[in-house]
């Protein structure tokens, strides 16, 4: 019900901007909208742990290729629908909240199913529901969490930049950083579904880490066309966003734990993940160049791997946490 909550909410948010003429109310749906992101990110994961403990890497992986898919169609059709409404940029932001009507539609039968099978379980309200503070593990996956998220950002914001700074033209740095996004989302997506088997999530992780490593040093040489950079950097930045997400899933055994841990690792990650590109603006503006910018990524990337030493080998999955087919809800 939370979730369902949560996604109305955005959906009010965004079909408020119809009516948002000024940039007060528009920052304001800004933050609705936030807040349901916030509150629904967690209990996903939750849900995702409950339904499908054996497949929590591959749903991951639907998941984190969902938000992709969702975020760059309507980035690249909220121009043309701005056109199909006359001009009006207020219609065309607005009309996205038609996708959290389809949301509700399709999650109504999933609360219904949940809310029998929670009076057949018994679920006690008496439940704690405090984040894991104490917990020095949770803290190391949310720094983990909020490094691999500053990297994908920095690259999202300064990876044209830093090709047009070697020389290639706007048009061509706009197709680098499509490139990077396309690659992004595909890996976000199979990298997942390949690791699902495995208990191990070290290799994986530093491996994702390596690409990011070797396609920035490209870039930063500027001896290998950048394309190739982005496609080095798209692996890295799909794999390694969804294997974040995995890791709370793979060290708690309910629910109620997986969605508190990731509550927590995604409110300090983020915010560690926000400051990182703007300190890669702020290196360049002092050095003027990208070049010394882009080497701390290198050491944010490296310490990233040292700190997956010490990720823990995932959990077997609660033989009470019975998997549920979307066929049956």
């Amino acid at each position: 019900m939370t979730i369902a909550l949560s996604v109305l909410l955005i959906g009010v948010a965004t079909a408020l901007r119809l009516f948002s003429t000024f940039s007060f109310l528009l920052l304001m749906t800004a933050v609705l909208a936030g807040i349901g992101i916030a509150v629904a990110g967690p209990l996903i994961s939750g849900f995702i742990k409950e339904y499908f403990p054996k497949y929590s890497s591959s749903m991951i992986g639907v998941y984190s290729a969902g938000m992709g898919v969702g975020a760059s169609l309507s980035a690249g059709l909220v121009v043309p629908a701005m056109y199909s409404f006359h001009n009006s940029w207020n219609a065309a932001l607005s009309i996205w909240a038609l996708f959290a009507v389809i949301g509700i539609v399709v999650w109504l039968p999933i609360i219904k199913k949940s809310s029998v099978r929670g009076k057949k379980e018994g679920e006690s309200i008496n439940q704690k529901n405090q984040l894991p503070w104490s917990n020095r593990y949770v803290w190391l996956l949310m720094i983990i969490f909020g490094l691999q998220s500053g990297v994908y950002y920095s690259l999202a914001t300064w990876l044209a930049p830093k090709v047009q700074e070697i020389g290639f033209s706007a048009t061509y740095a706009a197709t680098v950083a499509t490139v990077f996004s396309i690659i992004q989302m595909i890996c976000s997506f199979i990298i997942p579904i390949l690791i699902n088997n495995s208990l191990s999530r070290k290799p994986w992780i530093i491996l994702c880490a390596l690409f990011s490593f070797v396609g920035i040093i490209t870039l930063m040489t500027g001896n290998i066309s950048p394309i190739i950079s982005a496609i080095l950097t798209g692996i890295g930045a799909g794999g390694l966003f969804p294997l974040a997400m995995i890791l709370p899933l793979d060290a708690t055994s309910t629910p109620r734990d997986a969605s508190q841990w990731t509550a927590m690792i995604q409110f300090g990650g983020y915010i560690i993940s926000g400051v990182i590109p703007m300190l890669v603006g702020a290196v360049k503006d002092i050095t003027n160049t990208y070049n010394i910018a882009f080497f701390a990524l290198l050491f944010i990337l490296a310490a990233l791997m040292l700190l997956t030493l010490k990720v823990r080998n995932k959990q077997e999955p609660n033989p009470h946490l019975n998997e549920v087919k979307i066929s049956n809800m």
